[in-house]
């Protein structure tokens, strides 16, 4: 019976990974197939390149992909220095409406971004920001402040406070205690949710759109100009897509274990 319900179990857990890997599949194999065998059936792989080399040699797609790269990467420091701090000072620090500041903090993504667009539209046309770095970076830190600050908040607390203690018994500030000892620990945590931020940031197209032109523009911008008025360049738009994913995948394969030690910090004492 035993064996029943495991085999059971994991016939489920196989329909479940095909069904969230199909989409990906579909991608892979339409980016590598030419035009006319798109919707074959049975499905083939004859390994046609023509389409990466086609995105790879129009210059505004590398462009656009560092772009995203630069931005995320950016921003994702920024809001770990500042959130951590911040996570930080309001798990060591008891003070008047620190609830109030945690709940504030978090009203900033508990709306749309198309509640938010306009008034940040109007913010970098007046700072004439728009289309710039500095504009969309500046959006994106405001964005994700609040998920880094309450994810530093939660993993800060888990840090005990005794061994703070000793670190300052031994001649260490708070700042250096800080720097060599509490943020060590939390490392784990604090890597996890640099990872998840830069996803969200890599892959934002809403912000995006509005507040870039061309100099700032990101790749999930451009994405969308391979739909033409009489035609759609699927196998470009796929391998765009392919191409664009992998550093993220690469990268999140070469962290997993850090990852995984990140989004369990804090579930044993």
């Amino acid at each position: 019976m035993k064996t029943f319900k495991r085999v059971i179990i994991h016939l489920v857990l196989v329909a479940v990974a095909i069904y969230f890997l199909f989409p990906l599949l579909f991608m892979v194999r339409t980016s590598l197939v030419q035009a006319n065998e798109y919707f074959s059936l049975p499905p083939t792989f004859d390994f046609y390149l023509e389409h990466f080399k086609a995105v790879l040699s129009n210059g505004d797609f590398t462009r656009y992909l560092l772009n995203s790269f630069l931005i995320s990467t950016i921003t994702v420091i920024l809001v770990l220095i500042i959130g951590s701090m911040a996570g930080y000072a309001l798990a060591r620090y008891d003070f008047k409406r620190k609830d109030d500041f945690l709940f504030f903090a978090l009203t900033t993504r508990m709306g749309p971004p198309v509640a938010f667009v306009l008034p940040f539209y109007v913010l970098m046309l007046n700072l004439r920001l728009i289309d710039t770095y500095i504009g969309l970076i500046i959006v994106y830190m405001l964005s994700n402040l609040a998920f880094g600050i309450w994810m530093s908040y939660s993993f800060f607390q888990d840090v005990p406070i005794s061994i703070e203690e000793a670190a300052q018994i031994d001649g260490c500030s708070r700042l250096r205690t800080f720097w060599k000892v509490t943020l060590p620990l939390s490392a784990p945590g604090l890597l996890a949710t640099g990872i998840f931020m830069f996803i969200m940031t890599w892959n934002e197209y809403f912000y995006a759109f509005i507040l870039t032109r061309y100099r700032a523009k990101t790749f999930p911008v451009h994405i969308p100009s391979f739909f033409g008025a009489y035609s759609i360049e699927w196998g470009q738009m796929f391998a765009a897509s392919v191409i664009a994913t992998l550093p993220v995948l690469i990268f999140g394969i070469l962290i997993r274990k850090y990852l995984v030690r990140g989004m369990t910090f804090g579930a044993m004492k």
